[in-house]
């Protein structure tokens, strides 16, 4: 498979600097040669600038950082679709979970949203809209934008077909940190979402091939997030979760649902280097990005 690595140093989304240094570590691992190792080959390595002086974070008080973020997201959208129209594998390595409206819309632009899923493997569903968001952090906001609900200054400048995810298309795995306004959201639009609990009964494994079952689209999207590991075995983030996965069970997750041939594009977000203090966060991180070279077909 040809690849596309394209890295994302956001963290205006998360307000939490930090994951803007993550591109940077995993450029040092040499990460072409990892995907070489499993049978791949990076055609093209893309790096997202973001803007160096960012304006008052309050400037939009629902939405901290907006401007920088949508621009950010739109970079990345014309990365990720360009990704695509040369026939590559667009793997954005952030970075923040914001730059989800980007990976997403970009990858809207040649996959419709009829034919297009979303498996977000995460701990929270990041689908607050700019109305329910307690924090205004917009890591917390991609998927309703990507949905085309709350405040369209956050998708409407994406250059893609709105809305870029329908919401029977849309699946969650490993959620646990989900807020009061979400939860309405999930209701409302009946999305799945697998939830600790469910994963403790059935097994990871079990849980992963059930959403693979329910996708009823030509092509996926997979979005990771390191959040999705258990706080008690990985910190290296800006907001570690308890309760969660396993390392062993996150390998599994990948592994399974990186398997499917349908999956067509990829983010891997939120390792911090600035909270993992003696680097075992990144050799898990790369551990995971093996993973998945390994699982692509």
């Amino acid at each position: 498979m040809n690849i596309k690595i394209i890295h994302t140093p956001l963290w205006y989304g998360c307000d939490n600097p930090g994951t803007h240094l993550a591109p940077r570590e995993f450029s040092r691992q040499n990460l072409p040669a990892l995907a070489e190792k499993h049978g791949h080959s990076v055609k093209q390595i893309s790096i997202i600038p973001t803007l160096s002086k960012p304006e008052d974070k309050f400037v939009h008080p629902t939405m901290k950082y907006l401007h920088e973020v949508t621009d950010c997201c739109k970079q990345l959208a014309d990365a990720v679709d360009a990704g695509h129209r040369s026939h590559c594998f667009p793997l954005v390595i952030g970075g923040d979970h914001a730059l989800g409206i980007g990976s997403i819309a970009g990858t809207a632009r040649t996959i419709s949203a009829k034919d297009l899923s979303v498996i977000w493997i995460d701990a929270h569903t990041d689908i607050n809209t700019d109305e329910t968001s307690e924090s205004h952090n917009i890591h917390g906001m991609p998927l309703a934008a990507c949905l085309g609900l709350g405040d369209k200054r956050l998708f409407e400048t994406m250059d893609s077909p709105i809305p870029f995810l329908l919401p029977e298309n849309l699946f969650y795995i490993g959620s646990r940190s989900i807020d009061p306004g979400e939860e309405e959201i999930l209701k409302k639009y009946n999305i799945r979402a697998i939830r600790m609990e469910e994963i403790r009964q059935k097994g990871i494994e079990a849980c992963c091939q059930e959403l693979l079952d329910a996708v009823k689209t030509s092509h996926i999207h997979l979005s990771f997030d390191v959040d999705f590991m258990d706080a008690a075995e990985f910190t290296a983030t800006g907001l570690p979760i308890p309760d969660g996965p396993s390392i062993a069970q996150t390998h599994t997750t990948l592994k399974t649902l990186f398997s499917d041939p349908r999956v067509c594009s990829a983010d891997f977000v939120e390792y911090s280097p600035v909270h993992d203090q003696n680097r075992e966060g990144l050799a898990v991180c790369v551990s995971l990005l093996e993973e998945i070279f390994s699982s692509l077909k």
